[in-house]
């Protein structure tokens, strides 16, 4: 089942870069020596309260080794770094807490990550998309990424054509070479983002693999 705005997002474990494994609503870390596969994400029902955490942003992307989402990864870091993440509504510069969800094991992210001490930045690493299933991401259809689509497929409409575009030429621009192929190449990507009580304020669920809206776009919601 799809989230939607007023649902509250239960609390889940991920592995970060670090081979650490967190909670989203707690703050404490437990190291993780090897990550070989996780079979399902735990949903915790009982949560020791640690204080309100202010906004989150979860940013569901694809694999690191995509080179739209290294781009998208690229700026969201410099986003975090330069304080664009800001709460100014319900208390003057209040950071929000942003949350980065690949379909990339912890080694293929970590010699691309800034630091695991970057703060306001949380990386998840989910190969095998369970997180992608609890949120109930789905899939863009094959046909469009084929060059010659299958009969009855409908085209890629062209305002993410475009967009598609314009974005693989900022990415060869800055030198970005396709990686690894990780989880799944139809994943489609999402972005939420929820209050102190982890209720969701707002949910985008893409209708294409460039489909991620703007920092413009999410701001008013912070």
């Amino acid at each position: 089942m799809r989230y939607q705005v007023g649902d509250v997002v239960p609390d889940f474990k991920f592995v970060t870069p670090w081979n650490e494994e967190k909670n989203f609503y707690a703050k404490g870390v437990n190291k993780v020596e090897k990550v070989e596969k996780v079979e399902k994400v735990e949903k915790v029902e009982k949560v020791e309260k640690v204080g309100k955490v202010g906004k989150k942003v979860i940013f569901f992307l694809r694999y690191y080794g995509c080179r739209t989402t290294q781009l998208e990864f690229r700026e969201i870091v410099d986003d975090v770094a330069q304080n664009k993440f800001v709460n100014k509504k319900d208390n003057k510069d209040n950071k929000v807490l942003v949350y980065v969800v690949l379909q990339s094991a912890p080694e293929t992210v970590r010699p691309h990550t800034p630091t695991p001490n970057l703060a306001g930045l949380e990386i998840a690493c989910d190969p095998e998309g369970t997180l992608y299933r609890l949120f109930d991401i789905g899939y863009m259809h094959l046909g469009h990424f084929l060059r010659g689509l299958p009969s009855g497929t409908p085209p890629r409409p062209q305002k993410f054509q475009e967009k598609l575009e314009k974005r693989l030429e900022q990415a060869t621009n800055l030198g970005i070479v396709h990686g690894a192929y990780e989880g799944n190449e139809q994943q489609l990507p999402a972005v939420f983002i929820t209050d102190e009580d982890h209720k969701i304020l707002f949910a985008h669920y893409s209708e294409d693999i460039i489909d991620i809206p703007d920092m413009e776009d999410l701001l008013q919601y912070l």
